[in-house]
């Protein structure tokens, strides 16, 4: 079996700040208990042509700007719009499902792009592959 993982749950350094980070501990359980699963590793975000690092984004009535990497200023939008980007990679991250008869992904919780509720999420949702969003 075939299962779509955000990149970043696998550890490999794409998300907006670019830093190494652990992989998730969830993911590393899955791989211990399903040796004969492969893991097809996305970063929509990358596939759509945003570079790492990238200023952190927000999530305003479905579309997507840039916002400012200081945590507590965060929440405001300071950048400019950069959905497109999203969408794209949305439709390259399905097409890769597709392609690879996939139909099961773990997603990153609380991307704007991996979340069910984010672009991705939501696009491979509409076309029937179950995702289970995780940390």
């Amino acid at each position: 079996m075939k299962i779509l993982v955000s990149a970043c749950l696998l550890g490999q350094p794409c998300r907006w700040h670019g830093k190494n980070i652990r992989p998730s501990s969830f993911i590393e359980k899955y791989k211990i208990e399903n040796p004969d699963h492969v893991l097809i590793a996305v970063c929509p975000e990358t596939l759509g042509g945003l570079p790492t690092p990238r200023p952190p984004v927000k999530r305003r009535k479905g579309r997507v700007f840039e916002t400012c990497a200081d945590k507590k200023n965060r929440k405001n939008v300071t950048g400019p719009e950069v959905t497109d980007y999203f969408i794209k990679g949305a439709q390259e991250t399905l097409k890769i499902a597709q392609r690879e008869g996939i139909t099961k992904a773990f997603l990153c919780y609380w991307s704007p792009s991996c979340d069910k509720t984010g672009i991705t999420g939501k696009l491979l949702i509409e076309n029937g592959i179950e995702v289970i969003n995780t940390w």
